[in-house]
């Protein structure tokens, strides 16, 4: 009966200490409009009418990142960028401010498998035109003022979805162009929630 006791508690103690760690660090939240773009040449880009909004919270080396859209076109999947710049004037992908590919790189326990460190992910839209993605990561800081600081990037909505696994595959060819419209976009600032 000993026996059974002793493996007993030793089973309930290894449990207790597979437990996740609770969050104790101060939180920095941040949020963005989203609002529909358009565009003449390609370069600058003209805000138009808010069509969602991104919701981030940042707590002990972890960014969790929500994005919530409407009135997109149904049953349609879009692929989602950090960039420098502005929401007018957009710059290249935000990569925490170095030129080397995050294909391999680990976040959260498992490999990233994107090329840019600002590869946001591809978000689903429904048959009635909304979607919502989410996301965590400890490539991302906000408000740390450090390389992976995402305050002020602007996260653009493009027209279609991307294999971001393909484009890290060692054997894709890089001799092509990436030509996906900026349909959407909001720039990340520090504080709460900005419209409902």
């Amino acid at each position: 009966m000993r026996v059974l006791v002793v493996v007993f508690l030793a089973f309930a103690i290894s449990c207790d200490s597979d437990e996740q760690p609770i969050p104790a660090g101060p939180i920095t939240l941040g949020a963005a409009d989203i609002h529909f773009v358009s565009t003449e040449d390609g370069e600058n880009y003209v805000k138009g009418e808010l069509m969602g909004n991104v919701s981030l919270q940042y707590q002990d080396g972890v960014t969790t990142m929500e994005v919530s859209v409407s009135n997109m076109v149904p049953n349609t999947t879009h692929a989602m960028h950090l960039h420098l710049g502005t929401l007018e004037v957009p710059d290249r992908h935000w990569n925490q401010n170095v030129f080397t590919a995050f294909c391999n790189v680990e976040s959260m326990g498992n490999v990233w498998a994107k090329p840019f460190a600002g590869d946001v992910g591809n978000i689903s839209v429904d048959e009635n035109g909304k979607g919502t993605f989410m996301i965590q990561t400890d490539l991302w800081s906000l408000g740390a003022d450090t390389d992976s600081d995402i305050e002020n990037t602007v996260l653009f909505i493009h027209e279609n979805e991307e294999d971001f696994l393909n484009e890290c595959d060692p054997n894709h060819g890089h001799n092509h162009g990436h030509v996906n419209a900026k349909i959407a976009g909001g720039t990340i600032i520090l504080g709460e929630t900005l419209s409902p």
